[in-house]
């Protein structure tokens, strides 16, 4: 087992690039930032980190702007990996000596975010990101069904009405679980939901909603079955190919030592060890190909969070506006 710090002021220099390359997103460490500022001894109670809620007036601390505005907290974590990374790759990250001052590279974010994010893929291996627990100590009900559940069945039947304007007049088949009805897709409410649907979602295309619908199915990749790997072959490769002095600026995007690179860091992650996740250079090579040429976006699921918690859905700004909204009146004679 090694143990390795993660600090607030290199977490905040790694934290963009994780974010762009990984989908890292920050509630991935909010257990241990909140556990880091309450142990820490600072007096973050003050009204610089406290809000008022929005029901009975309650207040709330802000502790993860205690974290970031604490530069020096830090909090260890273990990993099971025999050797910190820098150990592990010592032909392509060197350490500075606690004598000199701190310099912060380029190279040194790429291992500041390979580090972190070894951690990061410790604690999903774990499973400790479905802890369904979260759901109720963080007060995202509403979002784990939203995203979960209610926009992918949305955007289904979005997605199938969108599909009717190709054909006009020819059956549309609806189906929920083993129920089927079978309509014209002339018919007056199928135009009413269309332009329900645009009003709602005025940012989606027929295009953007193959893509979200294609994550819900968990669909990673020719080479890769696993998405996380997925993640983390793409999001190396990507740091490596634009950060690091030895990569960025190769012709060959691809290259052998690249490739090579990938794969030591999914071995050092105990993934290319597994029988069943067993990833080599080719592997790895043929995927990146795949992937550059799809135009990859990564998305790291998570309980509360995935890939359609960026939709946007517009909503009535006030409580008034919902109960104004104008009744439709149809008449029955003309099916208008």
């Amino acid at each position: 087992m090694t143990e390795i710090y993660i600090k607030s002021e290199h977490l905040q220099l790694a934290e963009p690039l994780m974010e762009k390359y990984f989908d890292y997103d920050s509630s991935m460490l909010s257990n241990e930032i909140d556990n880091c500022v309450e142990r820490s001894g600072i007096n973050y109670i003050s009204n610089k980190y406290m809000s008022k809620g929005n029901i009975d007036g309650l207040v709330s601390i802000d502790l993860k702007k205690a974290f970031r505005e604490h530069k020096d907290l830090f909090f260890p974590v273990t990993v099971p990996y025999k050797k910190k990374i820098h150990e592990q790759f010592r032909d392509y990250f060197s350490i500075q000596d606690d004598d000199e001052e701190e310099i912060i590279t380029e190279d040194d974010k790429v291992l500041l975010c390979l580090t972190y994010m070894s951690y990061i893929y410790f604690k999903d291996s774990k499973g400790l990101f479905n802890n369904f627990s979260l759901i109720d100590d963080w007060d995202v009900e509403y979002q784990y069904a939203l995203h979960g559940w209610i926009y992918p069945e949305m955007l289904s039947l979005y997605r199938m009405i969108l599909k009717t304007k190709k054909n006009r007049g020819s059956k549309v088949t609806i189906t929920y679980k083993q129920d089927k009805i079978d309509v014209n897709s002339y018919a007056w409410f199928l135009d009413d939901m269309e332009k329900y649907f645009k009003e709602r979602f005025p940012d989606l295309t027929l295009e953007k909603i193959n893509q979200l619908l294609s994550h819900n199915k968990g669909k990673a990749g020719r080479k890769f079955k696993n998405p996380i790997i997925t993640n983390l072959v793409w999001g190396t490769y990507q740091l490596l190919y634009n950060h690091h002095s030895k990569f960025k600026d190769t012709e060959v995007r691809t290259s052998k030592e690249i490739c090579q690179f990938i794969a030591d860091y999914l071995g050092y992650l105990n993934i290319s060890h597994n029988p069943a996740l067993y990833i080599d250079r080719e592997d790895i090579k043929d995927g990146l190909k795949d992937m550059i040429k799809r135009g990859y976006t990564p998305h790291w699921n998570l309980v509360w969070r995935n890939a359609f918690s960026d939709v946007k859905e517009k909503q009535p700004e006030s409580p008034s506006e919902l109960i104004n909204q104008p009744l439709y009146r149809y008449d029955i004679f003309t099916c208008n």
